[in-house]
């Protein structure tokens, strides 16, 4: 792929965050063709068998990444320009003014938060863990339930790690699950109130425990410093 496709990292995710990513199962090549088929283009100018290549292509890609299925966190930023034009292109928002994101701590300190707090935020290897984990390009949501029930869905199964909430204000939006809505109705490769956001250099805020005696939970404030 032409180079100019690639975003180059603010930082690096934790390497041993990468042990554990999956391999791509998507042909790369076939997002810089779809890149070019968007750019400077307007929705009149795409066809529905475009729309629906372009649809099943990235769904593949996306919609199972939390499965290990599509494509991988090593390569993921680089569907951005993508994902970019074609927020350009069905008119979704560009900013939101909150975004929750419902996540696990990483296996390899699974317990940094409930072992840490209250003094996590001063804990630099905590605040390193934690931005690891909101950096790139991810899926958010602009409701709380949503990141509460992704936050708490291995449990269930037994996985007892910290949760974390994410919470961001104003966020740059990359692609908005209202403008895919419109127009692939019930093909979108979003979820309801999904909105895909890319944070460069996310900076931790603020960290707080939600207060229950038997609770996991922590809601962490983060920014992003190259926004």
């Amino acid at each position: 792929m032409d180079n100019r496709f690639y975003i180059r990292r603010a930082m690096a995710v934790d390497p041993r965050v990468l042990e554990k990513d999956f391999e791509t199962d998507v042909d790369l090549d076939t997002i810089a063709e779809i890149y070019l088929s968007l750019k400077d283009k307007e929705l009149k100018d795409l066809g529905v068998r475009k729309l629906k290549r372009i649809n099943k292509f990235l769904s593949d890609a996306w919609f199972g990444v939390d499965h290990k299925q599509g494509i991988s966190l090593r390569d993921r930023e680089k569907l951005y320009p993508v994902f970019s034009e074609l927020n350009r292109i069905l008119k979704g928002r560009d900013v939101v003014p909150l975004a929750y994101r419902g996540v696990k701590l990483s296996r390899f300190d699974g317990f940094a938060l409930s072992r840490t707090y209250p003094n996590s935020i001063k804990d630099p290897v905590v605040i390193e863990h934690l931005e690891n984990l909101a950096y790139g390009l991810r899926s958010w949501s602009t409701k709380l339930h949503w990141a509460l029930k992704y936050a708490d869905h291995s449990t269930q199964r037994g996985d007892k790690r910290d949760q974390v909430i994410f919470k961001i204000e104003t966020p740059n939006v990359v692609l908005d699950s209202k403008g895919v809505h419109n127009v692939f109705k019930g093909e979108s490769i979003l979820d309801s109130d999904e909105v895909v956001l890319y944070l460069k250099e996310p900076k931790i805020k603020n960290i707080e425990w939600d207060g229950d005696d038997e609770s996991r939970l922590f809601y962490v404030t983060v920014s992003d410093a190259l926004s």
